[in-house]
């Protein structure tokens, strides 16, 4: 099939640059000339591998809630094995962890964890986010949703929506989504859209993500038919990924992995996700994104779900210190995995069993298999899927998320 030749080679491409276009309009539509120069700040200390960072993050997510009305089997949340307690963030902590980013934010992420529309603040904080210039974007696996869920999102000015539905029917769809609907999720997705254009509004954008797995890589063509009909903007593949500390990934990635696309690691070991071990380095998240779980807690990065992995904790200050806490020992400790630099006191963290990005060689255990080659400049381009199907973008690459609702910066 040519889609399968075609997505073995976008298996390939780094996340964050398949979410080029979303992140350049949220630089242009919500930027200032402060903002700005932050960006190009944090972009050159990426590139210069900085352990201490002057800039600020311009990327925040805040999780609304930890709940999931889903039981998705390799989801943390889902599996019950979250690690974190479970709680709805409140609109006052919202605004607490978010008005110190304000200066220098193009987008807040009101997601991570959970299904967002289960904390009924979740319109309250898009509509303040948008009022105070920043661009919104959430995920929801939109099985709950009601009409007045629908209006409130178009309400607020909610500008991205990412909608998780793996398959085309009831059962690819229920396989991996434990507790879905899918004929509710199809018509949720059509009903807001329809809204949506009977308002005149061009946002949300709305994308269909879909998580190709072995049940359901076989229907991936008729996806894209059932996109067009739906008038989704965007249609994405994604592979699967494993959680973060699971113990057992050979035989996860046995029963979940695709088989028909090019990618797997046949290696000793199995890396956390499907074709993605080794990126070139350094993490993007260490530098450009903070992530702040429902119950105030600073993880380093969307993967990582445990609280006794946490680098901070928002309530841990009265006055929230963004520079104190970016540059705290734990992101400090982390940004060394990836230069030859580092100091007596730097400590081990999460980060340190990653196999997501290349570290430096002076950081790898001797017993670390060599790393691969960095990707060329042409894997990492993503385009739309040529065909005889016309009708929504069609971009298939692959989430380094254990969790189908996460998206990379």
């Amino acid at each position: 099939m040519a889609v399968n030749r075609r997505a073995s080679r976008l298996l390939k491409s780094i996340p964050q640059y398949t979410r080029m276009g979303r992140h350049m309009r949220a630089v242009l539509e919500h930027g200032t000339p402060r903002k700005w120069i932050n960006l190009a700040l944090v972009e050159s200390e990426r590139k210069l591998r900085r352990i201490e960072v002057k800039g600020r993050p311009y990327i925040l997510f805040l999780d609304p809630c930890n709940f999931c009305n889903l039981r998705c089997p390799l989801c943390p949340t889902g599996m019950e094995d979250l690690g974190r307690k479970q709680t709805m963030m409140s609109f006052d902590c919202f605004k607490r962890y978010l008005d110190p980013h304000l200066p220098y934010l193009f987008e807040v992420n009101v997601h991570n964890w959970g299904e967002s529309l289960l904390n009924p603040d979740v319109f309250r904080m898009i509509a303040y986010a948008q009022l105070n210039n920043v661009g919104t974007n959430m995920s929801s696996n939109l099985v709950i949703a009601q009409e007045h869920h629908l209006d409130g999102l178009l309400d607020a000015g909610l500008e991205h929506l990412t909608v998780s539905l793996d398959g085309t029917d009831q059962a690819s769809y229920e396989k991996y989504r434990v507790r879905g609907k899918f004929d509710r999720v199809i018509e949720n997705l059509s009903s807001l859209i329809r809204k949506r254009n009977a308002r005149g509004l061009k946002t949300p954008f709305v994308e269909w993500q879909y998580i190709v797995m072995k049940h359901n890589e076989d229907n991936v063509d008729e996806a894209e038919r059932l996109a067009v009909s739906l008038g989704v903007d965007r249609i994405r593949f994604i592979p699967v990924g494993l959680p973060f500390e699971s113990r057992n990934r050979r035989i996860l990635a046995d029963e979940w992995f695709p088989t028909k696309f090019e990618g797997r690691d046949k290696g000793a070991d199995t890396p956390q996700t499907f074709g993605q071990a080794d990126r070139p380095a350094p993490c993007y998240y260490l530098y450009r994104s903070m992530v702040v779980n429902a119950d105030g807690g600073v993880s380093p990065c969307c993967i990582v779900y445990k609280d006794r992995r946490d680098f901070d904790h928002m309530e841990a200050h009265e006055t929230i210190d963004i520079p104190g806490i970016w540059n705290n020992e734990k992101y400090r400790s982390a940004r060394a995995l990836y230069t030859d630099k580092d100091w007596d006191g730097r400590k081990k963290t999460i980060c340190d069993g990653c196999d997501i990005f290349q570290r430096h060689p002076s950081k790898l255990p001797k017993s670390a298999r060599q790393p691969k080659p960095a990707v060329s400049a042409v894997d990492n381009v993503t385009t739309g899927v040529a065909g005889s199907v016309k009708g929504p973008t069609t971009v298939l690459n692959v989430s380094h998320r254990p969790s189908p609702e996460r998206q990379a910066p």
